[in-house]
């Protein structure tokens, strides 16, 4: 593994350390939370609903404020 230098909490592999996605298949369709972070934090975005709320900055649970369900067009 090979530590990044900007964030040592977050670690990347090698490319050669991905397996390889010949084909893949998405779903019809998903629902996309919008998710908050703590007032001292700040952090805002989108995740998928039902994925990992921590949040990229800070490391906290985020809170969703509201779920939508999208279709593949």
């Amino acid at each position: 593994m090979v530590m990044k230098k900007d964030n040592p909490r977050f670690v990347a592999y090698s490319l050669d350390e991905y397996p390889e996605v010949n084909e893949f298949d998405f779903h019809k369709e998903v629902s996309i939370a919008y998710a908050v972070c703590g007032k001292t934090c700040g952090n805002k975005e989108f995740i998928v609903d039902g994925q990992n709320q921590v949040c990229q900055y800070c490391g906290k649970l985020m809170f969703r404020t509201e779920v939508k369900k999208y279709l593949l067009e």
